[in-house]
């Protein structure tokens, strides 16, 4: 059987995050001490749900365990779950309370997006073609569902920093291979711009999907990267200095935003903002490696019911 495509992409990814460092338990601290006074709001705590799971590095899963019933963890790198899992210190009865879901969160497995991509690709010498390539491959997918058998049962949804990971990343990776073998570079680019536009519809149906987890009592916690930044930047000491005060991170993200555009990881919480109350909004730096550090917005949100 064929290693999947996007489950090894994803597991190359969680394989390369090594903050284990003060700056990554400050982050943790931080984001634990949000989901504590969380917990406290809850009208119940039989089911928390994380969705990106992956190392577990960016909140302390024994936290989860200890205050729910049932905690679900979903990511598409079973064996990266699997391995933090084992790693943390609690009881065999708690380590029951744990249920591990492989999903991935797109679709594009199921359409085997990737599987022949390059192949069919380099025969296309239009961009009419390109289309016909990319349309076949994302056939069906707008009624794609994950997690339906936990349909309104979520008192609290937890989503690590994903939305840059769903998909888009694979895709310029596959047309820097293309590149590199000769395919002409304004078809490229063609690619890259249309599977831009379709992340939109990718990101609408995934927090449709979350959406549909949530009941309507519960809360939803999500963390979303918005800024990489390079820790030897003057950029990067002027966040660091401002990242205490929204109200200055605003302004920075304004004016970044003004001149670049808007990111996957945005529109991800732009999206969420049209379809959902949010409570709380919170600016921190989540430490990645030695010299990169991603700016991440954290924000709460509850179901608005008879909206």
């Amino acid at each position: 059987m064929f290693m999947k495509y996007i489950e090894v992409f994803n597991r190359d990814l969680n394989t390369s995050l090594k903050h284990e460092n003060k700056d990554a338990d400050a982050f943790r601290l931080q984001v634990d001490l949000i989901l504590k006074s969380l917990v406290e709001r809850l009208n119940a705590n039989k089911k928390a749900i994380v969705i990106g799971a992956g190392k577990m590095k960016d909140f302390s899963a024994t936290f989860f365990v200890r205050s729910f019933d049932e905690v679900v963890l979903t990511d598409i790198d079973m064996l990266s779950v699997n391995e933090a899992v084992n790693n943390l210190e609690i009881s065999e009865k708690d380590k029951k309370k744990i249920t591990k879901i492989r999903i991935e969160y797109t679709g594009f497995e199921k359409n085997a997006f990737f599987q022949d991509f390059k192949e069919r690709i380099v025969n296309c010498r239009t961009f009419e073609k390109i289309d016909q390539v990319i349309n076949s491959k994302l056939d069906g997918l707008e009624n794609y569902r994950f997690l339906k058998e936990y349909e309104n049962s979520g008192d609290l949804i937890y989503m690590s920093p994903i939305y840059t990971q769903l998909v888009y990343n694979q895709v310029l990776r596959e047309c820097s291979i293309l590149r590199e073998s000769g395919y002409p570079e304004h078809m490229i680019k063609y690619i890259e711009n249309i599977m831009l536009d379709k992340m939109v519809h990718v990101i609408d149906r995934f927090n449709d999907n979350i959406i549909k987890t949530l009941n309507d009592d519960g809360y939803l916690l999500v963390i979303s990267d918005v800024l990489q930044l390079d820790k030897n930047s003057n950029f990067y000491l002027r966040v660091k200095n401002g990242i205490r005060s929204h109200e200055v991170m605003e302004e920075i993200y304004s004016a970044y935003k003004e001149k670049h555009g808007i990111g996957i990881g945005d529109y991800g919480l732009l999206n969420l903002d049209e379809k959902l109350k949010s409570y709380l909004s919170r600016w921190l730096i989540w430490p990645f490696d030695g010299s990169t550090s991603f700016v991440v917005k954290l924000k709460i949100y509850k179901k608005e019911l008879n909206r």
